[in-house]
């Protein structure tokens, strides 16, 4: 529908007599650590209503664009709240983490991890969420076992994790929670795909 008295010729001569400057990536490139855990951050996605959950800081992505989908865990709507209800988890971050830990749990310095395998000595060692702890000597839920690898005389085989197809990323207890040394195999890993 054209304004009353304009052609179209008229409109597409039309010069707004002011501008004004605005960054997206200025505005959109700010994130919040969440209160429940400070490895992951809450970025701004230009949707109101939406932010998107990642273990990327704003320090670590120059730019939104640079938050590769691969590295959003998932999206919110509230920025340093995570309600299951409300939480869309993201299955190309669940692909991420996986190829990260197949190709790295053999190596990371994790002395639990370590002392369970040494302990277990053969067969498969479950990698436990850690939101949700199970007592002494018991099993995790299968929604809180991440993945599971195979042990050989007490060490972590090269290349064996497999992901636990019933892990959900949320649950009531909160988004899921590697070890530390996981969790930062995990970042490193983010910061190096950014920098590619």
């Amino acid at each position: 529908m054209l304004l009353a008295g304009f052609t179209s010729k008229h409109l597409l001569n039309f010069k707004p007599l002011m501008t004004r400057a605005f960054s997206v990536s200025a505005a959109l490139n700010k994130s919040v650590p969440l209160s429940s855990n400070a490895y992951l951050h809450s970025h701004e996605t230009g949707n109101k209503g939406r932010f998107a959950i990642s273990y990327l800081s704003d320090k670590d992505v120059p730019s939104p664009e640079a938050l590769k989908p691969e590295l959003i865990v998932g999206w919110t709507p509230e920025q340093d709240k995570v309600d299951p209800k409300t939480f869309i988890e993201n299955a190309k971050f669940v692909d991420f983490m996986t190829t990260v830990l197949r190709e790295n749990v053999h190596k990371v310095k994790d002395n639990n991890l370590k002392a369970m395998a040494d302990w277990q000595k053969e067969g498969w060692l479950h990698i436990g969420d850690e939101r949700n702890p199970p007592a002494w000597g018991r099993i995790n839920f299968p929604e809180d076992i991440i993945g599971s690898v195979e042990l050989d005389n007490g060490k972590i085989k090269e290349g064996s994790y497999q992901p636990m197809p019933a892990h959900r990323i949320i649950t009531n207890n909160g988004l899921f929670q590697l070890s530390e040394p996981l969790t930062k195999c995990v970042v490193e890993a983010a910061r190096k795909a950014v920098a590619s």
